[in-house]
């Protein structure tokens, strides 16, 4: 089973999950860096251009394949667990972390990137706050599903490794 990371943009699924895979001896799958490999093109560029149903469409069909590799650690995009059935999926097919971060934390980590966001690119950073805050209210359900959430801090490697070991027991369960 796979370890499956989920939460908004800018919450640290692939820098964290760069980590955990050192940490734990797994690969580390980014499901945008495989996207965007496949497309040829950036996300943003993608959906500029087929539109950001086509790519909740390609997002899922990855989701399904990369179920079916060997256990890895996979950092989804922040809207991968709000497609119809995905979170359950995931659970069935792994141990979902939700890493949570505040609206006032992902703001600073967005705001000077927003272009290279599809759903922040047309956003004023001054309601960068407000439009973040909404997004979360709506995928609250959908990240809830997981069965651990961290609140993302900087940790360090003792930190991360006693994360990873509050999960232990679903990951040995898991394996």
């Amino acid at each position: 089973m796979h370890l499956i990371l989920v939460g908004f943009m800018g919450s640290g699924k692939s820098t964290l999950g760069k980590r955990i895979s050192e940490q734990m001896g797994r690969p580390l799958i980014d499901m945008d860096a495989r996207l965007e490999e496949k497309f040829g093109c950036s996300i943003t560029a993608y959906v500029a251009e087929f539109g950001i149903d086509s790519f909740r469409i390609e997002e899922a069909e990855l989701l399904i394949a990369i179920m079916k590799e060997p256990e890895s650690v996979i950092a989804t995009g922040g809207g991968t667990p709000c497609a119809d059935g995905a979170i359950a999926f995931m659970r069935e097919h792994g141990v979902v972390v939700h890493l949570s971060v505040s609206v006032p934390e992902l703001v600073k980590r967005l705001k000077g990137n927003l272009s290279s966001r599809p759903l922040l690119a047309d956003v004023h950073p001054d309601d960068l706050e407000r439009v973040i805050g909404r997004n979360l209210l709506v995928r609250a359900a959908c990240y809830g599903g997981a069965h651990a959430k961290w609140d993302n801090h900087s940790y360090d490697d003792d930190q991360l490794a006693s994360k990873l070991s509050s999960i232990g027991w679903r990951l040995r369960e898991a394996l």
